[in-house]
């Protein structure tokens, strides 16, 4: 089985590109394939970045693409800090290597 990986981070605007290349695609196969749609927030931290700006543009992004037709009854829908064990594998692989 094939799997779809798409994150999108929050440190600039959605814009057409994104909708035409990468949105539309995952909407319109997302019951085919296991996918996995994603707002990659703690990413934009590694950039600078101003918190609130971060906050807001996860929710807009989170919102932009609940509408476009991503359907988390379908496909694995998350945001990538409200996942603790990603911060925890993060810790460890930290702590392994360190």
């Amino acid at each position: 089985m094939s799997r779809r990986l798409t994150g999108f981070t929050p440190s600039g605007e959605l814009h057409l590109g994104n909708y035409v290349g990468a949105i539309r695609p995952i909407v319109a196969e997302q019951a085919i394939a296991g996918t996995v749609v994603f707002v990659s927030d703690l990413h934009a931290l590694t950039l600078d970045h101003q918190p609130d700006e971060v906050r807001r543009r996860t929710l807009e992004f989170a919102t932009l693409l609940l509408a476009a037709g991503a359907d988390p009854d379908v496909c694995l829908f998350m945001v990538q800090s409200h996942v603790p064990e990603h911060c925890e594998l993060h810790y460890l692989l930290e702590c392994a290597t360190g």
